[in-house]
């Protein structure tokens, strides 16, 4: 394998998702601090509205506008240096979020201080809802909590700064609207983290179903009050049975297919590995099968198959793996199986071949199977690549020497010679030149 080169970082996966977020809110900034805060300077400066604040009395209305206007401006030339940062970086850290959110609530407050009356000062804790919400949506609950933790400094700041000109007569009343407003903002914070929990819970399941995995399921308990999400969840573990089947099942045999072979084998490694067990592997084909596909046409060869599939899995112990693995080769993984037991089991397989009545070709036509074997203890998490490509090769040594038999894969095998490649010969090759 090639290296990757040293000289570039590559950027973390959540801060390059923290690059996108604030970007696109970049644009968002930019409007609402033009129309919102222009918007309001010029109709306090027309004297649509009052232009009355604790700035205005200090230094006069018209004075106290521009002051809030270059307010905005410097705000906006923030944004356009930190989105040319996150631009020339094309990441943005853990702390990026937190300085957009303080530099938020700065100039919202500053510039209420600025242009608006101390009595209009609970209007702005309205405003300030929208920011938080958005932060808590797409930065989480500790970024929406600093966020908090600004409008209440920031809030008392002005307030108490009004107060001391003698403008807030009722200062206390003042901050029970603040109290109000975070008792409100924190329930709701904690409400939606708690839903956002639940809904990476639920996330996590559909994940692990896209990579075949289904053993896992909603967990209907933690939910103390049903609701839309806890449907959701009880939709899907109602139906994970049969997404499972699906999904993993060849559909003509009855047997796992090769994703849910693999599926298996994973889970089944893992736990050989975890006690250092052997594991088996058998690969299996029919006998001449082009033959009877050409004797008796597709439709009885898929019969045959469907057969085939029903046998090994009654004759294939509890906990063994049987998969079709593709046409008329199908694989068994034996989990705790030395290469004794599996060669029992092999000669089961065939005795039961050899007395089973086929009835979609008949009494007079028999069905063999050729099966290759291959075990080893559990010593790595590729020893399941590696017991298939020994198991197929042992496989292609039962076919040369007559078929109809089974044959234990030894080092030493050579099934293929180049001349007559077999199904699997490149995997063979790459497996071994790993080993």
């Amino acid at each position: 394998m090639t290296p990757a080169p040293a000289a570039q970082a590559v950027p973390a996966s959540g801060d390059q998702s923290n690059a996108e977020i604030l970007r696109w809110q970049g644009k968002f900034r930019r409007v609402f601090a033009l129309v919102v805060g222009f918007g309001t300077i010029a109709l306090k400066w027309t004297g649509t509205i009052s232009a009355d604040s604790v700035v205005a009395r200090s230094i006069g209305p018209h004075p106290a506008l521009l002051l809030g206007s270059a307010l905005v401006v410097a705000y906006l030339i923030f944004v356009e240096l930190s989105l040319a940062v996150i631009r020339k970086r094309d990441s943005a850290g853990h702390d990026a979020p937190v300085i957009a959110a303080a530099a938020d609530m700065a100039m919202l407050f500053g510039f209420v201080y600025i242009v608006t009356p101390p009595a209009e000062y609970a209007r702005v804790l309205i405003v300030t809802f929208f920011p938080v919400q958005f932060t808590l949506l797409y930065f989480g609950s500790r970024t929406a909590l600093y966020d908090l933790g600004c409008v209440a400094a920031f809030y008392l700041a002005i307030v108490l700064a009004a107060s001391d000109h003698g403008m807030v007569p009722d200062a206390t009343e003042r901050m029970w609207d603040l109290v109000l407003y975070l008792i409100g903002a924190l329930l709701f914070v904690f409400l939606q983290s708690h839903m956002a929990r639940r809904l990476k819970r639920i996330v996590q399941v559909f994940e692990r179903a896209q990579d075949g995995d289904f053993s896992a399921q909603y967990d209907e308990s933690l939910d103390r009050i049903p609701d839309p999400i806890t449907v959701v969840g009880r939709a899907y573990n109602k139906m994970r049975g049969h997404l499972e089947t699906i999904v993993l099942t060849d559909p003509l045999s009855g047997c796992y297919n090769r994703r849910g072979f693999e599926q298996l084998a994973t889970r089944e490694v893992s736990r050989a590995l975890r006690g250092g067990q052997p594991l088996s592997v058998l690969a299996l084909d029919v006998d001449h099968f082009k033959r009877i596909n050409d004797e008796y046409g597709h439709l009885t060869g898929d019969e045959v198959l469907r057969e085939m599939g029903l046998l090994l899995r009654e004759t294939a112990r509890l906990g063994d793996v049987v998969a079709r693995y593709g046409g008329e080769e199908f694989e068994i993984l034996a989990p705790d199986t030395t290469h004794e037991g599996a060669k029992i089991l092999a000669d089961r397989i065939q005795h039961a071949f050899r007395t089973h009545p086929f009835t979609a070709v008949g009494v007079d036509r028999s069905v063999s199977v050729s099966i290759g074997i291959a075990s080893d203890i559990a010593r790595n998490d590729r020893i399941a690549a590696v017991l298939i490509a020994r198991a197929d090769e042992a496989l292609y040594v039962a076919k040369r020497n007559g078929r109809d038999r089974s044959e234990l894969w030894h080092p030493g095998m050579r099934a293929f010679d180049g001349s007559s490649p077999g199904r699997r010969s490149m995997e063979v090759s790459a497996v071994k030149m790993d080993e």
